[in-house]
């Protein structure tokens, strides 16, 4: 969606430019990391309702079902430059002019820029979603494709038959303590079974550590604060 359509519809401007107009304002207008903020918001699992309003809006406008909302544009800009003067930050320069040719360039350039395909949804959502199941679920059994390796790893043996045995001591002692009406060997039976569950504990949660600091080696560590980044 590179090339001006033959004829474009003008007149005035619809509500439809409206999603058009909030993106401008709270991200396009920011330059660069607007751009970057407006990229991950579209690329996002779940995107706001404005976004997906935009990303239709500029599939309209492009494929010539929507005027070109060069007025919305040029106003964003000279909105912009007038917070700009008032706070210091402006220049003396008039603000940027688009007419319909420039203003249907810069918006297809942002097509582009945003990766977006003829439904408004990113090129390569799809695949991107596919890569990262694929990526979460590699690190669940294996490293480098082996499983028996990955196993390696992780895998701590004491914990493993203290887990083991401990549930297995742990199911028998109950059952024999449902059968027998002794009441010496009800308690011994009744403590064996504590002694089971609590050593099938201590192993399977031992095992559930091991395995949640291999796949992530910074689990459970406390995290340091990090400074916000403000946008112009």
């Amino acid at each position: 969606m590179s090339e001006q359509p033959t004829s474009v519809p003008l007149g005035p401007q619809k509500a439809s430019a409206h999603a058009l107009a909030v993106v401008m304002r709270d991200y396009l207008s920011y330059g660069e990391s607007g751009m970057e903020d407006l990229r991950t918001a579209v690329n996002a699992r779940r995107r706001k309702p404005v976004i997906s309003a935009f990303c239709g809006e500029l599939h309209q406008i492009l494929t010539n079902q929507a005027p070109i909302p060069t007025e919305v544009i040029n106003r964003e800009f000279r909105r912009r430059a007038k917070e700009e003067a008032a706070a210091g930050e402006g220049a003396s320069d008039e603000p940027v002019v688009y007419d319909d040719q420039e203003a249907y360039e810069a918006l297809a350039d942002l097509w582009d820029y945003l990766g977006l395909n003829p439904d408004g949804e990113p090129e390569d959502s799809d695949a991107t979603l596919k890569s990262a199941i694929r990526e979460r679920r590699s690190q669940l059994l294996w490293v480098d494709g082996d499983p028996v390796e990955a196993l390696k790893a992780w895998m701590s043996w004491r914990s493993l038959a203290l887990f083991l045995g401990g549930s297995v001591l742990c199911t028998a002692s109950w059952a024999l303590y449902e059968r027998i009406d002794i009441g010496f060997v009800r308690g011994l039976l009744l403590l064996l079974t504590i002694i089971g569950f609590v050593g099938a504990s201590i192993g399977g949660g031992a095992l559930w550590l091991r395995r949640v600091r291999y796949v992530n080696p910074d689990a459970f560590l406390p995290k340091k604060p990090e400074p916000k980044e403000e946008r112009r």
